[in-house]
């Protein structure tokens, strides 16, 4: 169970959840053994697509831990819009943004947490080609374009900040909500970093590791990468003031 302890900065985990079973309970597991008492809240974004076994788990964590609540996607299809969701109903001074298919590493969550510690920066983002990130059961052919990517994009936006198009990160609430999110699918992973990135805003990274699923299919095809390179370059070419509501 998460300490009572009430730290200065707190921090609302925002979990997206597509029918996984085994891995959200792990996923929940090991973020809650990390936390050294600046979990304020947990909130599972669920598609209502979700298997009825997943909809189990998740009402059986919801009863185990009071500090975790439930909440039933309601634009629907689109992991996009399940960040949204959770990026509103988010109250702690910082939001971190996972999944639950353990792909996204849930240790790091405190590793993120930490950093912001440190450095009071506004997002911190995970990093898979940072030294001590990596990836496991990555595409070959995927992680090249990958890195291809990510070379293009850090030059475009005059940046040191990399794996721009990672899901995985921590930002500030105060921060979220001045942004004008647009994302309905897997390109706000990319647009929740290069939006505050434009406006300026303190981003750092640490490193982390990508692991293949073991459960489930990832949704994200090769073809919606394209709407992650139309939205960097929307973005990068906007003004602040239609970025921001």
């Amino acid at each position: 169970m998460t300490n009572t302890t009430n730290p200065d900065t707190s921090l609302s985990v925002v979990v997206t959840v597509y029918s996984e079973t085994f891995s959200l309970q792990e996923t929940i597991n090991r973020i809650l053994a990390k936390d050294r008492g600046y979990i304020k809240e947990i909130i599972l974004t669920v598609s209502p697509k979700s298997s009825k076994e997943c909809m189990d788990i998740c009402k059986e964590l919801e009863e185990t831990y009071p500090f975790l609540s439930l909440h039933v996607q309601k634009n629907n299809p689109g992991v996009g819009w399940a960040i949204r969701e959770g990026l509103e109903l988010a109250t702690g001074d910082y939001i971190a943004l996972l999944s639950a298919d353990l792909e996204t590493e849930p240790e790091a969550v405190d590793r993120m947490f930490s950093e912001i510690e440190k450095s009071r920066c506004d997002l911190v983002i995970g990093n898979r080609w940072l030294k001590g990130g990596g990836f496991e059961n990555y595409d070959p052919i995927k992680l090249v374009l990958n890195w291809g990517f990510q070379f293009l994009f850090k030059i475009l936006y005059l940046t040191r900040i990399g794996d721009l198009t990672y899901g995985f990160k921590t930002i500030k609430r105060s921060v979220a909500e001045t942004i004008k999110w647009e994302g309905t699918f897997h390109e706000i992973y990319i647009e929740t970093t290069v939006k505050p990135l434009k406006l300026g805003y303190k981003v750092s990274q640490i490193p982390t590791v990508w692991i293949g699923r073991k459960e489930g299919e990832s949704k994200n095809t090769f073809l919606k990468n394209f709407r992650y390179v139309r939205l960097a370059l929307n973005v990068l070419f906007s003004s602040k003031k239609r970025l921001t509501v």
